[in-house]
């Protein structure tokens, strides 16, 4: 779960969840504030989305990310299940693979049989 709260990450470093909310509350020590705007200084379109988090209420902001990770979730999980869907009930699928492999047979037979005759 903790996964889930390193909502910005990079090779880098992370910038978890919670020390975000606390920057944008202005709760955090002035060491700890400077690393985040170092951070942010280092990024490009993660500073300008801090930029734009600041103008909103922090309830908001908290409902918002909630939304945000809930909606990625629900399409993660779709998509994971469309691309095993699709392949496990394609009748269409296997019969073009099958008949491909027994053209590519068929021609390895008739190139084979005519360069030894």
């Amino acid at each position: 779960m903790s996964e889930l709260n390193d909502i910005l990450h990079n090779g880098k470093g992370k910038l978890t969840e919670e020390k975000l909310n606390a920057y944008l509350q202005g709760k955090l020590t002035a060491q700890e504030q400077h690393d985040v705007e170092q951070w942010l200084a280092d990024e490009g379109m993660e500073a300008d989305a801090i930029e734009g988090l600041k103008d909103m209420p922090a309830s908001e902001t908290a409902a918002l990310t909630k939304r945000i990770n809930n909606t990625l979730q629900l399409e993660l999980h779709k998509k994971r299940h469309r691309r095993t869907k699709a392949i496990k009930e394609n009748n269409w699928a296997w019969i073009a693979v099958i008949i491909i492999l027994l053209l590519c047979i068929v021609a390895y037979v008739v190139v084979n049989y005519s360069v030894s005759n």
